[in-house]
């Protein structure tokens, strides 16, 4: 600890460390005891991105869905008729003229939705620990769940169905206390077009269809009966908070934003398109006049949705498919969901095998040690009524939830790296849990250092119950006797500290300055310290100079900084000083003649001081001093 200062000065802080904070901390295992206690990783910054003339949403808008940790999936369709899967359409080559009788013609695999209760399938969702559901609204056959009004659409109003599930669900769902998510996909098998949208180049298909210059009117048809079925999604049905994206991209092949000339799937769509969308189907920004693109579309309507990146916009979080278990690093500085099926295919198909349960827990804990939220999916049948061996496998899922949801909800993973196959760990506000997989042996285990915080508690989060623990000098604690019987896919053990896992951002919230403001757009320095990376300070103009200061109150101990630039890739070279009382200043870390170009850069340093100023002093041709997040540590911490 150094000697306080006088009242004019401040001790000169060691920048020991400047790096970007995506780098991912290295993992203290138990075989490598350190001699002191090491400090905690950060949780690195996730900065919203720019794409196609949207931004991504903000951590305040996604933070129901990184706490929600698991959601319900649930893929019904046409499909779910002759019950082979939702690709039996694709994958038998099937006309459009002979799969529409699997809803028209009467058999043992008509689709009739006669026993269609959406409120079962919420309270299937509640029974297994979900958050939120998403329901196919429409998949790759094309056919919509609800009455659509364009012209050529194939939809559920149209006769013998008659219905409106899409209405139903998100009432049953919103009645249960759930978000409601819907499954959209802007391609359909039901358009010759969708594999030649230029009419020049026809691309292999199932169906034999071969280059004809009527396709390009084809897909332009298809794409405007997107346009108004995504908009009548986004304003029929009240608060859609999760939109859910499939099947960007053309003809199965490339990805999703190799498409995006065709959907458009941005803000504002080109006017000289070569693939226009008639007005009847178009809306525009109120601002500009310009015509809007489907994630404008979406947005205009349902400001706080979030949305999957498969429409070929980079989308709000990254999703991983499959039954694949996660492993490796936590997916850091991002949102990221991973969706499966228990079910074998995603739609309903007779006869396969449900996932077993260890399986299932497998995916799901790997998943949230990871900081990664779970999208699990069931298939109903033709009838609407989910297969009773499915909805026993997810009931053992909420059975877990209600005895260690604690460990799951609201957390993030970390504050350490997890061991492929062995253990992970999950933290939430001053406690941590250590989650132990089938692939761990013994009753005890050590984990990490746990820096200057002290330990306070050790229990079994099943039971409530204490359990025996040592800390040792370099601050990693012992704990045994470990009941690894009770719940063998994840014994769970929760460890209480004295103070936040996480160090906490002492300038948060604080009194802000600078030297100039941006205030037409609202760049304020207080959007620097109000804890959200999507807001920003910015200088009134492009010199060097300006500078942004904030109070922290009462004089601190200073650990170090984190700063979030406005932009990435860019040069800013800066100075961090430090003062006692706003009149003497003293330099903490010199970043003058900086030539990184990280967007988030962290100095570690030791200093006395109550107020903190970020002086910029270099800046490349076209940039303004603009600082999305300044935050000040009072704790020792590693990035």
């Amino acid at each position: 600890m150094s000697e306080p200062p006088s009242r004019r000065t401040v001790l000169t802080g060691i920048a020991a460390m400047t790096v970007a904070a995506a780098t991912s901390p290295a993992l203290a295992t138990t075989a490598h005891a350190a001699s002191s206690p090491q400090p905690l990783p950060l949780l690195p910054l996730r900065i919203p991105k720019l794409n196609l003339g949207i931004e991504q949403q903000s951590d305040e808008k996604i933070q129901w869905l990184q706490d929600a940790k698991l959601g319900m999936f649930i893929h019904w369709g046409v499909y779910s008729g002759p019950a082979k899967g939702e690709w039996y359409m694709e994958n038998a080559a099937i006309t459009p003229e002979n799969y529409r009788k699997y809803v028209t013609d009467g058999s043992s695999e008509q689709f009739t939705a006669s026993a269609y209760r959406p409120a079962d399938w919420a309270q299937l969702a509640k029974d297994m620990g979900a958050k939120y559901t998403v329901l196919t609204a429409r998949h790759h056959d094309g056919f919509a769940l609800w009455p659509s009004t364009h012209p050529n659409a194939w939809h559920a109003g149209q006769a013998p169905l008659q219905r409106d599930f899409v209405s139903q669900y998100v009432t049953a769902v919103r009645a249960a206390g759930l978000r409601v998510g819907l499954y959209y996909s802007p391609l359909s098998w039901r358009y010759p077009g969708y594999y030649d949208v230029r009419g020049t180049n026809c691309l292999p298909n199932k169906w034999g269809y071969v280059t004809d210059p009527a396709h390009k009117e084809n897909a332009r048809i298809m794409k405007n009966e997107v346009y108004q079925q995504v908009r009548e999604l986004v304003t029929q049905y009240g608060k859609i908070d999760d939109l859910w994206w499939d099947g960007g991209w053309l003809g199965q092949q490339g990805t999703d934003a190799d498409a995006a000339f065709f959907w458009e799937p941005g803000k504002f769509r080109d006017p000289s398109n070569e693939w226009p969308v008639d007005s009847a189907y178009s809306e525009s920004d109120p601002a500009t006049g310009k015509p809007l693109g489907l994630t404008g579309l979406a947005r205009k309507h349902q400001p706080d949705i979030v949305s999957t990146l498969r429409s070929g916009w980079i989308g709000d979080f990254t999703s991983e498919e499959g039954g694949s278990v996660p492993s490796g690093a936590i997916r850091t500085g991002k949102l990221a969901e991973k969706c499966f099926t228990i079910g074998g295919t995603w739609g309903y198909k007779a006869g396969a095998p449900v996932m077993s349960f260890g399986n299932i827990m497998n995916i799901l804990v790997n998943a949230w040690v990871r900081n990664m939220t779970c999208l699990l999916n069931v298939g109903p049948d033709r009838t609407g009524a989910v297969p009773a061996d499915q909805a026993a496998a997810v009931r053992r899922v909420g059975s877990f939830l209600s005895t260690c949801g604690q460990a799951v909800y609201g957390t993030r993973g970390g504050p350490w790296e997890p061991v492929d196959g062995q253990y992970g760990f999950t933290y939430k506000d001053n406690t941590f849990y250590v989650h132990l997989l089938p692939g761990y042996s013994g009753t005890s285990f050590t984990t990490p250092s746990t820096g200057d915080a002290h330990v306070t508690r050790v229990f079994d989060v099943a039971t409530g119950t204490g359990l025996p623990y040592t800390v040792g000098s370099d601050g990693r604690v012992t704990i045994t006797g470990v009941n690894r019987t009770r719940i063998p896919e994840d014994s769970v053990v929760g460890v209480t500290l004295d103070r936040s896992v996480q160090p906490a951002d002492i300038a948060a919230g604080k009194t802000a300055t600078a030297s100039s403001e941006e205030t037409s757009k609202g760049n304020t320095a207080a959007r620097a310290v109000d804890g959200s990376t999507a807001t920003r300070w910015c200088a009134n103009n492009g010199n060097t100079g300006q500078w942004l200061k904030v109070d922290l109150g009462s004089q601190k101990s200073l650990t170090g900084t984190r700063i979030a630039w406005e932009s990435a890739g860019t040069n800013y070279r800066y100075r961090i000083e430090g003062s006692t009382d706003n009149a003497g200043w003293t330099t903490l870390a010199d970043l003058t003649a900086t030539t990184d170009t990280s967007q988030v850069r962290v100095s570690v340093l030791s200093a006395q001081a109550r107020y903190v100023r970020v002086t910029v002093t270099g800046l490349p041709s076209g940039a303004w001093a603009s600082i999305r997040s300044l935050e000040v540590y009072d704790r020792p911490f590693s990035a």
